[in-house]
């Protein structure tokens, strides 16, 4: 997957300005930019917390058992 497309309608990119300006805590409408930044950090966040799951995952601590 070399690249990734996301098609929307003029009707659909209203929607999406409105909700990522108001997401992202801006006084107004998000630009493309901004929403396509957002999404790579979205994308680049799953990626680091199912990586990080499957090294914690694959920790093996011996027992201890003091007696």
């Amino acid at each position: 997957m070399a690249t990734l497309t996301i098609t929307t309608t003029s009707a659909q990119d209203a929607r999406l300005v409105a909700a990522f300006g108001t997401y992202l805590g801006l006084e107004g409408n998000a630009t493309a930019a901004q929403i396509k930044q957002n999404v790579i950090n979205y994308i680049k966040q799953v990626v680091r917390d199912q990586e990080y799951k499957t090294e914690v995952d694959a920790i093996s601590v011996p027992p201890i058992e003091p007696t």
